[in-house]
C-alpha cells in the first residue's frame, strides 16, 4: 500500500502534464522541451507538497 501512496505525486504530474499537452496543442505556445520543463517543476512541487504532508 505505501508503495502505490508514493506514485500519488507521479500520477498527478502525469495528469497535469496532459492538460499542459492539450491546452498547448491548440494554441502551440510552447515547444515539447517547455512543457516537459514545466511538468517537472510542477512534479518537484508536487512531491514537495506530498513529503509534508505524510
Amino acid at each position: 500500500m505505501s508503495t502505490l501512496l508514493a506514485l500519488v505525486p507521479l500520477a498527478a504530474a502525469a495528469v497535469v502534464w496532459r492538460l499542459f499537452y492539450s491546452f498547448n496543442r491548440s494554441r502551440r505556445w510552447f515547444s515539447k522541451g517547455e512543457l516537459i520543463f514545466w511538468d517537472v517543476i510542477v512534479l518537484v512541487i508536487l512531491q514537495l507538497i506530498w513529503l509534508i504532508w505524510f
